[in-house]
């Protein structure tokens, strides 16, 4: 079973994570022991996780492939016959997941939510691997000279 910590990062503080992506892993890794996200850096850096517009999303995007199985408030199933299952947790700041079966679950989900929006930011202390869902066009934010005087 593979498990993610998905950010939202906010706009104006992309050219800032940019770059430090490492450094926040690292602090996701310390504070995985704190259950409460509320309490650590990353609130900073990252819009609060609107669950409604996550789950309307992830349904028009993969409404045919899964079968959704909503059990309570807060969390969302996911399953697919042959690929395997997705179980989503909501928290006021980070989607948490949890992949069981093919790494294509991965790539649909992270898909489905990057099409809602380019900011998303996912991390996997299992393999301490991380990454935007969508790649950040530096154009877009800032001139590289920007960012790097920024860093």
């Amino acid at each position: 079973m593979r498990t993610y910590k998905i950010f939202h990062i906010k706009k104006e503080y992309q050219p800032f994570v940019l770059g430090r992506e490492k450094m926040l892993q690292e602090i996701l890794g310390r504070d995985q022991v704190q259950s409460d996200i509320d309490n650590n850096e990353m609130t900073y850096v990252c819009e609060k996780i609107d669950e409604d517009f996550v789950k309307q999303s992830l349904e028009r995007k993969l409404s045919r492939l899964f079968e959704h199985k909503e059990k309570e408030p807060k969390k969302l199933v996911l399953e697919h016959p042959l690929k395997g299952s997705i179980r989503i947790k909501f928290d006021p700041y980070c989607v948490h997941v949890w992949c069981k079966g093919s790494h294509m679950l991965d790539l649909d989900l992270f898909a489905g939510l990057s099409d809602s929006s380019d900011c998303y930011m996912a991390f996997q202390q299992e393999e301490a691997s991380f990454g935007w869902l969508k790649p950040i066009k530096i154009g877009s934010i800032h001139s590289f000279t920007e960012i790097l005087d920024f860093v």
